[in-house]
């Protein structure tokens, strides 16, 4: 997968890609999050309910990593 504007990890991105395909059927059967520079596959229609559960379990995933650190 191809880093854009992100100062995140390989590993974190993947994790955040494996949350995104979990929560979504159709980043899942697209292969992934990478940008393709095409209209058609980087702008996918995308349901709220997938969003929401994407963004709390990224928010879960910050929560566990910050715990770590400390």
């Amino acid at each position: 997968m191809k880093k854009f504007y992100t100062n995140l990890t390989a590993k974190k991105m993947a994790e955040l890609e494996k949350i995104a395909m979990t929560a979504s059927y159709s980043l899942k059967e697209r292969g992934g999050i990478d940008m393709r520079h095409n209209d058609r596959e980087d702008f996918p229609e995308i349901e709220i309910a997938s969003i929401q559960v994407m963004l709390e379990d990224a928010y879960r995933l910050g929560l566990e990593d910050g715990k770590k650190t400390v």
